[in-house]
């Protein structure tokens, strides 16, 4: 089996009713470096994950009396578990199989079990695991909340991965994306990720800010530069020192603020508007867009030394149709979210069909809103069909478009 690899405070509870398979997995394990509890249905997996939520991750066979392992994975992705789901079962299937995973367990293994295979994906879910914590310890207070970036798909991993990766630099980032895809999470993650985590992370919607004013919002004016301006302002660019400067919606500024912003990250001077002296800011930018800025480059739309300046680190976050994979667990994270008060126990299949099966123009912001309106309207228990939006409980009725 090779060498042992450190795998301190991984916490893993396995629920299993066969005997020998208990005393395996608990020795194979437990050799291996992690810490093991065990017990024998999903009832009392239920109730040791109520009284401790503090276990890494779930080793679960599938068929069990009672409370059997899809029950305990949808039951515990609803209450509080964030951390991977491993089924075993000997009555394995394609189906089940395919079934399971789309419903947010991590992998998925079939009796005999191979040790070697186990052991594998173990180590993989413990890996996620140490990646979570080593993010949410690098944020201030460790705050979890600050990092709630929920993902199963391997594009995400790949795109965390590299997040990860560039957040100690103060390269600037260039975000790209649909509406609703997370855009100022990863920027929020990426600030929190970085050295400047205690410093203000600024974002600005360059949507939102009247083209006239933005130059001001940004750089800051002096008294008498307008009408209007009765005092001296400092801009946004300052109010981010030493911090990350965010800026939603880039695509949309003016031929005058990109000038002046080419400038300041050229040079990391500015003015304030009406004034003559020079200030000079450390911050980063990381800038976002559901433009496609090539193409905006192309019309004229967009200064091409701009972008190049904005898009040292171009990271691009797929959509939610483009990485199925975690509709489940997305569905489940605001599940958790909004059950405060409630008592939802979680998805009954066929409603989590109807979201798995729903291509999401409106991506997470739209599965975030859609199951908050469901934990509202069914308070208890399972949420059902009746309890989604029409379009997405119609939609599968809806006929084929006849092809020209």
């Amino acid at each position: 089996m090779g060498a042992a690899v450190d795998k301190d405070k991984i916490r893993i509870l396995v629920a299993e009713d066969d005997e020998q398979m208990v005393d395996l997995l608990v020795r194979v394990l437990g050799e291996e470096g992690y810490e093991v509890t065990a017990v024998r249905d999903g009832a009392q997996a239920l109730a040791k994950l109520e009284q401790d939520p503090g276990f890494d991750l779930v080793l679960t066979d599938l068929r069990m009396p009672g409370v059997d392992g899809m029950e305990l994975l949808r039951r515990a992705m609803a209450r509080q578990l964030r951390q991977p789901v491993i089924l075993m079962t000997a009555f394995g299937s394609i189906e089940s199989a395919v079934q399971a995973m789309r419903e947010g367990a991590y992998h998925y293994l079939a009796k005999p079990v191979h040790i070697e295979d186990l052991l594998e994906i173990v180590g993989s879910a413990a890996d996620v695991v140490r990646q979570q914590r080593g993010a949410e310890s690098a944020i201030p207070g460790g705050n979890a909340s600050f990092f709630p970036i929920v993902f199963r798909s391997a594009s995400m991993a790949s795109l965390l991965k590299m997040a990860y990766e560039v957040a100690a630099s103060s390269a600037s980032v260039l975000i790209t994306g649909s509406s609703g895809t997370g855009k100022e999470l990863l920027a929020r993650a990426i600030h929190g990720l970085s050295p400047r985590a205690s410093k203000p992370f600024v974002a600005v919607d360059c949507n939102a800010i009247p083209e006239t004013l933005l130059e001001s919002e940004l750089f800051g004016h002096r008294r008498g530069a307008f009408t209007g301006a009765t005092s001296d302002k400092r801009g946004l660019v300052e109010e981010a020192s030493e911090g990350t400067l965010f800026l939603d919606e880039i695509g949309n500024i003016s031929q005058v603020v990109q000038a002046k912003l080419l400038r300041f990250l050229q040079e990391r001077r500015f003015r304030r508007v009406g004034d003559t002296e020079e200030r000079v800011v450390n911050v980063r930018l990381i800038s976002a867009s559901n433009r496609d800025l090539r193409e905006a480059v192309e019309q004229g739309d967009f200064r091409e030394d701009l972008f190049y300046r904005l898009s040292v680190i171009p990271l691009r976050i797929p959509d939610l149709k483009d990485r199925r994979e975690d509709i489940a667990p997305l569905a489940y994270h605001f599940v958790r979210k909004f059950n405060s008060g409630y008592k939802i126990e979680g998805i009954r299949k066929d409603a989590l069909e109807l979201l798995l099966e729903y291509p999401w123009p409106g991506n997470v912001r739209q599965i975030e809103n859609v199951v908050e309106r469901a934990v509202i309207l069914r308070k208890a228990g399972l949420i059902q069909p009746r309890d989604l939006p029409e379009e997405i409980t119609t939609r599968t009725a809806m006929p084929a478009a006849k092809s020209l």
